[in-house]
């Protein structure tokens, strides 16, 4: 599976409109139920990239093997998104 245009444009609009990340989430997986979604710390992802990012909101895209996951700038590879947070310990804001 790969994110396609309609997809990563709903993800920037769910990621500047919901409440919180938990919203983000729930928002996502019901419009996509393909498309994982998971929150994390930010301070997890440090060091890489987001492919989007909105206010103090990140989104990077990931790829799978099965067992491990990874992070990817192509969203023809993304199989999931993981949101994080400025200031949320945990992604759970």
């Amino acid at each position: 599976m790969a994110l396609d245009t309609d997809q990563i444009q709903a993800i920037a609009e769910v990621l500047g409109t919901a409440p919180t990340l938990l919203d983000a989430a729930a928002s996502l997986r019901q419009r996509f139920p393909a498309v994982r979604a998971v929150r994390i710390s930010a301070a997890e992802m440090r060091d890489e990239t987001p492919a989007l990012e909105v206010g103090g909101r990140r989104v990077y895209f990931a790829m799978s093997d099965g067992m491990c996951v990874s992070v990817t700038r192509e969203a023809s590879e993304a199989v999931m998104v993981i949101f994080t947070e400025d200031g949320a310990a945990h992604g759970d804001r």
